[in-house]
């Protein structure tokens, strides 16, 4: 939890454990359970980083974290991240990936539409079509 909300700070933003970030509080049961992954990024020996998906039903995988400390930006761990939770989606037969994010975070933004992700509203943001208190970004990649 810690991580994460350091890497939303640096954008103005924070966790928020009791809506948002409640899958934090509960790993086993918000990832594992529902046949997702969470995974923790380490370089140099240390955790920099987490990525969590899982799937959102008909088909559709959530990318539902992926922060990475300030010093961890800019080395390709992210987009590496990215590339696993792809070919995960593909290995379980998925037709598409959702994330939700938040404009601010330009980096990541910029990141999503370099591997394909577009921009989507309503339903094709899946269950993302109603955002979360500091998100205002859907984004979805299409597998097929």
């Amino acid at each position: 939890m810690q991580l994460v909300d350091r890497a939303l700070r640096d954008y103005g933003l924070y966790a928020v454990p009791d809506a948002g970030d409640i899958d934090l509080t509960d790993l086993e049961q918000h990832y594992d359970a529902r046949g997702g992954c969470f995974e923790l990024i380490e370089a140099g020996g240390e955790v920099v980083g987490v990525v969590g998906w899982r799937p959102a039903g008909d088909g559709v995988i959530e990318l539902k974290k992926l922060y990475l400390a300030s010093s961890a930006r800019g080395h390709g761990l992210g987009r590496r991240a990215i590339e696993r939770v792809i070919d995960a989606a593909r290995a379980a037969g998925a037709r598409a990936i959702v994330l939700e994010t938040a404009t601010r975070l330009t980096e990541a933004n910029a990141l999503y539409r370099r591997l394909g992700f577009v921009p989507v509203q309503g339903a094709a943001a899946a269950s993302f079509q109603t955002l979360t208190d500091q998100c205002d970004l859907a984004y979805r990649l299409d597998l097929a």
